[in-house]
């Protein structure tokens, strides 16, 4: 007789939340059954290994999610690697409780190596899960320098974080508030290479960049006295002696964005 397909992973919110219960159930009264004694001469089945109600992972998460309130993000990374390279039951879902930070706070350093370095060390069934993926997802948007697909994936996990299934409501605050931190270095790191990078921009360019309305834009370009053009809706940067399409001088190289890319990354190149 063909044997029925093994039963997959838990996967959605419901799902891991119904597991978790189930478990701390069947734990208490396993210890309160004296039939399940060890000393019994039945053939009792031994019942499988099952995460503790508060892991090491779930443990630590608070000092993570106070770290993030103070957006000291070297502090969330230093706690979050040290026990999450040193932790045990590393195949627990609860892992996310510091990987999600961690991950989080390299991209808001721009330190997306050692990010990926994070995901990659998650086994499979933790890797499998929605959180992880959203996490990949993002990443790998930042790291292809695609930013119109970076701030759509980054909206996706906020708003994910933000659903009342979502399987720890900490956890979901603390995403959403890392994700916002995201951004908002995402966009600052564009406009100051951008404004390097370009002598004149279309400001529906400028808009792709920042990922941002016409309004937010024209007044992030205001405040850092840009000069806009209604007419021909053209952007100038503050300083007005530089070729259209050079970079003013060389900086240091970011592993999200370049001069070139950002400059690929613009699909006119009209002559301003």
């Amino acid at each position: 007789m063909a044997q029925a397909p093994p039963t997959p992973p838990p996967m959605s919110a419901t799902e891991l939340r119904d597991k978790a219960r189930d478990s701390i159930i069947a734990t208490s009264a396993e210890s309160s059954d004296p039939t399940t004694s060890s000393n019994s001469s039945g053939s009792t089945e031994t019942p499988p290994q099952l995460p503790a109600a508060q892991d090491i992972y779930q443990q630590v998460f608070s000092q993570l999610s106070d770290l993030a309130e103070q957006r000291s993000f070297i502090g969330i990374i230093n706690i979050a690697e040290h026990h999450d390279l040193n932790g045990s039951n590393d195949k627990s879902y609860s892992r996310l409780l510091l990987i999600a930070p961690l991950v989080l706070a390299y991209m808001v350093l721009d330190d997306l190596t050692p990010a990926q370095h994070a995901l990659a060390r998650l086994p499979e069934n933790v890797s499998l899960h929605p959180l992880s993926h959203a996490l990949a997802a993002l990443l790998a948007s930042a790291l292809e320098r695609n930013y119109e697909n970076t701030y759509a994936r980054a909206q996706e996990l906020f708003q994910m974080s933000q659903q009342s299934d979502f399987p720890d409501p900490r956890l979901g605050k603390t995403v959403g508030l890392l994700v916002n931190d995201f951004l908002d270095a995402f966009r600052k790191n564009t406009f100051a290479l951008v404004s390097r990078a370009f002598a004149c921009l279309h400001i529906t360019e400028a808009q792709k960049l920042l990922g941002l309305g016409r309004k937010e834009v024209l007044a992030i370009a205001d405040s850092n006295h840009w000069q806009f053009n209604a007419a021909n809706g053209i952007l100038r940067p503050s300083n007005p002696s530089l070729p259209a399409l050079v970079a003013t001088k060389p900086v240091p190289p970011s592993s999200v964005m370049t001069f070139d890319l950002v400059v690929n990354s613009v699909t006119t190149s009209e002559v301003c």
